[in-house]
């Protein structure tokens, strides 16, 4: 594009904007600044790269994402922010009036004067506040609040308020200019901006909050307020600021020098805490990761977000020149976010970081040496030797490093950039998180069921054999602030980890997580193991193996946005299941004390039956109608005959159990009447005499309220409900199968007479507690 263009002056109009008072008596202020800026095209189409612009007039503002930027590129929040342009060092101001934008070093003219190039004026006139003020939807609408900023100065002695207009376009605007359409979202030409003093072309883009900025510069950002006289930079204060370095060509002004650090993050999944391609075979070895999200703090305390590329050869830079004598940091927050008042990078919590390395750039990563090792705490060893800082990082490196403590600038060509001199890598492995619950299995066929319900407060336990790494010295003693914030982060997994057993109970809704589970892939690779406590308390059994041994694996996969997923995954479980999810099944059984049909015909059985009792079993077919076989009376048991007959009185003995013309009277003499009729009757009296006593047993054993009909009793080695075996012996009855009704006759006998009848219940709160 043209380096010279025809300014066409847009008119546009402020959102919803807001006075300096308002802003100044909200809390905004207090609030860190999360998301992200890049400097891009016009059109958005390049994020998070070190872009070298042939043009000043090219290089425009993306409130993160751009519309091409991955969907979960971190953004900034909605609101009002202002902007600013310096050298990498923030200590040049170089947003400019449009006249002054070839000036060289903006505020700092005086140290650039004779250095050829162009102008070095006297004088530098910063660009006013007001023109550098937009609002930010928080997706990809950009705004510019003021078309003009105002100037009041004295004019023959008169104080005279001058309307200028500011000279920023929006990305739309810019390509509308030169015959083009933006399809979407917009950005804000960072233009008009005066020459850095870095050599290497290096400049700085600033966004900061309108709030802090009013508030470091004590309320004053208008009538041409430039920020010159505010505190922090200009008025960013770098907590409230996001930053982003870029680089404009030089042409042939001078031999550009870059002091750039590469950034590459690794998917160790072979644990051997090293960047290892080739381990045993390609397939076996590390993997490369790209989009993944590092966190890059300058001296400035400034934290900017950097993504990885797909490129070993080509990867992510930063700018650190100007500032490569100061203490720099990269991180990848993630579990230790909060801790740190960011926002987690990569925030799938599913890795652990297994190490991070300074090393000389190189195309391939190890072909260049090692500078610095940063020692994780959570899957590697320490190691030693003067190369290792033994201290733990885990997430980020350290105290930060020093740029120029390992390397020199680089020097390239006239109008091109040299390579990187030292690259931060990052190492991570996938960890797994197991869900198990404890399953009562009322149907006792070792699986969960539709409507089996979970068991609280049973113990598990599951143990971490010597081939997951796990460093001796992360301890309450050895690193006590560590081993907090690991405690917080995991609770009692990380106390037992390191014990190498884990034990919970599993919780109100019947299961438990175990959290953090490293890969077993080191040394003899023997398998995890978990484990349920077995109950030793009356009638538990288990219906399924109560040991489950697996292994762990790492695994990277992309998501549908692109971004990576680096997770532990579950595999060769001796159960025969996939997956992280576990269960035990268990039983109890209720030990029931049942009665025989002569308890029931006595007085002490009558006594204990109800209205509601003989409504029951009058309902069902062997006593809703009169039968052939029942001499005594007649059915349904409601004392009298069909023909208005009394039922006489029940006795035991020569002692009356229960006067004549009672329902009760007449339940007793069925349970007692004579079978002699048996086989003219295909057994069916002795069958429905030791159901009705079933009946009676099951609605008051083993307490006043019995048994749901959902609780369930062997018959011949198959769990049946004892609804199912009401209707079991209802339908037998009303057919013919004699050997079948003999046969189920004989088995309600044997469970009225059994004192100690095994029952599973509905719910596993009517057992015997477990533990």
């Amino acid at each position: 594009m043209n380096s010279q263009r025809t300014r066409v002056l847009i008119k546009r109009f402020s959102v919803c904007a807001l006075t300096a008072t308002s802003i100044l008596i909200s809390n905004q202020v207090a609030a860190r600044l999360d998301g992200a800026i890049f400097t891009t095209t016009p059109g958005g189409e390049i994020v998070n790269e070190n872009v070298r612009y042939e043009s000043k007039l090219e290089v425009f503002l993306d409130g993160g994402p751009g519309p091409n930027a991955p969907g979960t590129a971190a953004a900034l929040p909605a609101g009002y922010y202002y902007f600013q342009v310096t050298n990498p060092s923030g200590r040049c101001l170089l947003s400019s009036i449009e006249p002054d934008a070839n000036v060289n070093g903006g505020t700092c003219y005086e140290s650039v004067k004779g250095k050829g190039g162009p102008k070095n004026s006297a004088t530098f006139t910063a660009e006013p506040l007001e023109c550098r003020l937009f609002y930010f939807d928080g997706e990809d609408g950009i705004t510019l609040s003021n078309p003009t900023y105002s100037v009041t100065q004295k004019v023959k002695g008169q104080w005279v308020t001058e309307e200028r207009p500011c000279a920023h376009l929006l990305g739309s605007e810019y390509i509308a200019e030169n015959g083009g359409e933006l399809s979407e979202g917009d950005t804000i030409q960072l233009f008009p901006f005066a020459n850095t003093p870095n050599s290497g072309g290096v400049y700085k883009a600033w966004v900061s909050t309108e709030a802090s900025v009013i508030n470091a510069c004590n309320g004053v950002v208008d009538n041409g307020a430039t920020g010159e006289n505010c505190s922090g930079f200009f008025g960013f204060i770098p907590k409230f600021s996001k930053t982003d370095n870029f680089k404009v060509i030089l042409g042939e002004r001078e031999t550009p020098v870059t002091y750039d650090i590469a950034l590459r993050s690794f998917h160790d999944k072979n644990l051997n805490c090293q960047y290892d391609p080739n381990y045993t075979s390609p397939e076996n070895g590390d993997e490369l990761i790209e989009n993944w999200d590092f966190g890059v703090t300058d001296p400035l305390a400034l934290r900017n977000i950097f993504r990885t590329t797909d490129s070993e050869a080509f990867p992510i830079t930063f700018s650190v020149i100007e500032q490569e004598m100061l203490a720099w940091s990269v991180d990848h927050f993630m579990w230790f976010a909060d801790m740190n008042n960011v926002a987690p990078l990569n925030a799938n919590f599913t890795h652990f970081t297994t190490f991070a390395e300074l090393r000389n750039y190189a195309a391939a990563h190890n072909d260049g040496d090692l500078r610095l090792g940063f020692v994780s705490p959570l899957a590697c060893d320490q190691g030693t030797g003067s190369e290792v800082i033994s201290r733990d990082s885990g997430e980020q490196t350290d105290d930060g490093f020093t740029p120029s403590d390992f390397a020199d600038a680089a020097q390239g060509k006239k109008g091109e950039d040299p390579e990187p001199v030292l690259v931060v890598a990052f190492g991570s492995i996938g960890i797994a998180d197991i869900t198990v619950c404890k399953v009562f299995d009322k149907d006792r066929d070792g699986i969960q069921d539709s409507g089996e319900g979970l068991i609280s407060n049973w113990p598990v336990t599951l143990t971490v054999p010597q081939s997951v790494p796990l460093p001796d010295n992360i301890n309450p003693q050895a690193t006590p602030e560590l081993w907090a914030d690991l405690v917080e982060i995991f609770g009692n997994d990380i106390a037992g980890m390191y014990n190498r057993v884990i034990s919970k109970q599993t919780e109100d809704d019947g299961c438990v997580r175990f959290r953090a589970l490293v890969p077993n892939i080191r040394g003899d690779l023997a398998s995890y193991v978990l484990q349920e406590q077995l109950s030793v308390a009356q009638g538990w059994t288990n219906t399924s193996p109560h040991t489950i041994t697996f292994d762990v694996r790492s695994v990277l996969s992309y998501n549908n946005n692109a971004l990576p997923v680096i997770d532990g995954e579950v595999y060769n479980r001796d159960d025969g299941g996939a997956g992280d999810n576990f269960a035990f099944n268990n039983v109890c059984d209720v030990i029931v004390d049942f009665d025989t049909k002569g308890y029931w015909h006595n007085k002490n059985g009558l006594s204990e039956l109800t209205e509601e009792d003989r409504d029951y079993v009058n309902s069902l077919a062997p006593y809703s109608s009169t039968s052939v076989y029942f001499g005594a009376g007649d059915e349904p048991f409601d004392g009298m005959f069909s023909d208005g007959t009394s039922v006489s009185a029940a006795f035991s003995g020569d002692g009356m159990i229960w006067e004549a013309g009672t329902w009760q009277s007449e339940v007793s003499q069925f349970l007692v009447d004579s079978n002699g009729n048996a086989e003219e009757n295909m057994h069916k009296e002795q069958l429905a005499q030791q159901l009705l006593a079933f009946i009676f047993n099951t609605r008051h054993r083993p307490g006043t309220d019995g048994l749901s009909g959902s609780a369930t009793i062997n018959i011949n080695g198959t769990w049946m409900t004892i609804d199912d075996i009401i209707a079991l012996a209802v339908t037998s009855w009303q057919g013919s199968d004699v050997e079948a009704i003999i046969s189920l006759a004989a088995t309600l006998d044997s469970f009225n007479n059994d004192d100690a009848l095994p029952v599973a219940p509905e719910n596993y709160t009517d057992c015997v507690a477990p533990f």
